[in-house]
């Protein structure tokens, strides 16, 4: 597969080429062709000199690795909860995922309880198995963790921008992503990828944690929002995925 660095070479280089030799034969304006070699020049040092950090198919391969592992462990453990992705104190995110529903009496957990929840976690050792009160699940590092860090997400960064920098101009696994909608508690946020180039069929993994995609996005969210988010509902259309989002708060 060629790299974006390559093919933003080639574009220099030919456009570069073509403004040189119309600008010397047709406008007879050695500026102009002299614009157009420059270009030209640009564009072979940057086929040249400037590689892909990481291959692209070896970059993929990794992932997939990982989300294969997680899958393994998952459908072993029998686990059917959608995780938790919540931002730790040494500024990384883990996905917390119940053994079994959070539940208080017979209601589901939600505001407060959700939040003590996360809470507790945020700031416990990272334990595979992980305990809070009588709930047990299992505290992972989720794939998108690393990209997070790698493409300087910090908290505070605008969502939407995080999740292009991390997505699109870092990874290169979408052709774009956009913060469609966000409700006036800003704790449901709905996201469009447009264009995914990463899937993975992997069903226990995609129940807990959603498409590899869409567990970059949550990593994302948790790190620039600096609170847990947990994915609400994941649907794909085509060449488009919708996600929706909670955000712990």
């Amino acid at each position: 597969m060629v790299d974006r660095n390559t093919i933003i070479g080639i574009d220099f280089l030919v456009v570069g080429g073509a403004l040189s030799a119309l600008g010397y034969t047709l406008a007879q304006s050695i500026p102009i062709a002299a614009i157009g070699f420059n270009i030209a020049i640009l564009g072979a040092l940057i086929v040249l000199i400037v590689p892909e950090p990481i291959p692209q198919d070896a970059y993929k391969a990794l992932l997939e690795d990982s989300v294969s592992n997680i899958e393994l462990i998952l459908e072993e453990s029998r686990l059917e909860q959608r995780a938790y992705f919540i931002p730790t104190n040494e500024k990384q995110v883990r996905a917390f995922i119940p053994a079994a529903p959070i539940v208080q009496g017979e209601t589901t957990f939600n505001g407060s309880s959700n939040l003590e929840l996360v809470q507790a976690i945020s700031k416990s050792p990272g334990r595979f198995v992980t305990h809070y009160g009588e709930q047990t699940g299992l505290l992972l590092v989720p794939p998108g963790n690393e990209i997070v860090r790698l493409s300087k997400v910090q908290q505070g960064d605008d969502l939407e921008d995080s999740l292009r920098s991390a997505i699109i101009n870092f990874s290169d696994l979408a052709s774009s992503i956009m913060l469609s909608e966000q409700d006036e508690r800003n704790t449901i946020l709905k996201i469009n990828i447009q264009g995914p180039k990463f899937t993975s069929d992997s069903p226990f993994f995609k129940r807990c944690l959603g498409s590899p995609l869409c567990c970059i996005a949550c990593c994302v969210v948790a790190t620039a929002s600096g609170k847990a988010v947990r994915l609400v509902d994941e649907i794909s259309e085509r060449d488009l995925t919708h996600i929706t989002i909670q955000l712990i708060a």
